[in-house]
């Protein structure tokens, strides 16, 4: 590499790390300002604060950032090259644009595989200790209700429904297990509750009803209260909604097969969560080339005018990002397609402005 590759390396990552520094630390300030009152209720203590929270909310944050403070890093730092004539100095020694775009592209691709680094083996463990504070110190429980009409596949050729369950009850309504053979019914078990007796550990069910078939025969028995051996458990019924931020790739891919076996409703939010650890590090690639070919020229207003547009076009990718996980939550869009539906938009983009830009 040449001077102006280490010229313009040092002055993308010095300029992101400075602006990134600046947006943890406010954040930082924020969030001590709102969670005091709690950390000091819970007396929890000063290393514990610093070391186990903070010290792994800051990689959380970087990866929450990094991909549009790299966008305003290139555009302001580019855009000062041009207003000063820099830009215009090295195209006119000789220097292709294609050329100038390198070094901007070898500091795009080491935050790109840093991120992924991050996201898919570092964060998990971060993530993990934070977590675990803040269920000590700052609240109880990150448990959510999963809703109702619960369907599960316990065994293969064996589901199971709940139309509702209360989590602190730990009792289900309207229970239901089929089993099947050969694409028919053999036995159904119905009960109209399911209550978890946590001294035994078993579920109690209550005015159940048991049906089996056997070609034309058909036996049916009932009753008002009968213990089973289920093999699930009353967690089973309840999300932990940070439980996947601490799996790394491979155990999330590995736990993403098994929530599907069960035929659990939320195997498109895991998907979900899986593909954007690795399509947000990739936009640092495509909005790197999109900053600097709208900052690489001089126009009038300068800075300001460079970063209206980069921030116009940070919000449309945070925009179609969210309409993405809108579509794949609640209709069948494939949930690869819709987080990397703002990378594709932004791809045809950087093509038309990469076009266009002054050469």
């Amino acid at each position: 590499m040449k001077k102006l590759d280490f010229y313009i390396i040092k002055k993308f990552l010095g300029t992101f790390f400075f602006i990134i520094g600046i947006f943890i630390l406010i954040t930082i300030v924020f969030d001590v300002s709102e969670k005091i009152d709690d950390f000091l209720d819970r007396q929890a203590p000063l290393n514990a604060i610093v070391f186990d929270y903070y010290c792994t909310f800051i990689p959380w944050l970087y990866s929450t950032l990094n991909a549009l403070i790299v966008f305003l890093a290139v555009i302001f730092f580019t855009s000062k090259l041009a207003s000063n004539n820099e830009v215009m100095a090295i195209l006119s020694s000789g220097i292709s644009f294609n050329r100038m775009l390198r070094p901007y592209m070898i500091a795009a691709l080491f935050l790109f595989v840093l991120s992924l680094f991050m996201n898919h083996f570092l964060i998990p463990i971060t993530n993990q200790r934070k977590l675990d504070f803040e269920n000590r110190y700052y609240h109880d429980s990150n448990r959510v209700d999963l809703g109702t009409n619960i369907h599960r596949k316990l065994k293969p050729d064996v589901y199971m429904y709940i139309s509702n369950y209360g989590t602190y009850s730990k009792t289900g309504y309207n229970f239901s297990i089929d089993q099947m053979k050969d694409g028919q019914l053999i036995r159904q078990f119905k009960a109209e509750r399911l209550v978890w007796d946590s001294a035994s550990g078993k579920w109690s069910a209550k005015s159940w009803r048991e049906r089996s078939l056997n070609g034309l025969d058909e036996s049916f028995v009932s009753g008002d209260s009968k213990d089973t051996l289920l093999n699930f458990r009353p967690e089973d019924f309840s999300d932990k909604p940070n439980l996947i931020s601490t799996m790394n790739y491979f155990e999330m891919t590995e736990f993403i097969e098994e929530e599907t076996q069960k035929g659990s409703s939320l195997v498109k939010r895991y998907q979900l969560e899986l593909q954007k650890r690795t399509a947000i590090p990739f936009s640092i690639i495509i909005l790197t080339l999109i900053g600097v070919c709208i900052s690489s020229r001089k126009i009038k207003g300068g800075l300001g005018m460079h970063l209206v547009y980069g921030i116009s076009l940070g919000l449309i990718y945070v925009f179609l990002s969210r309409v993405g996980e809108v579509f794949a939550t609640n209709t069948n869009l494939p949930s690869a397609f819709a987080v990397w539906l703002p990378n594709i938009f932004f791809s045809v983009v950087a093509y038309f402005i990469y076009k266009f830009a002054p050469k």
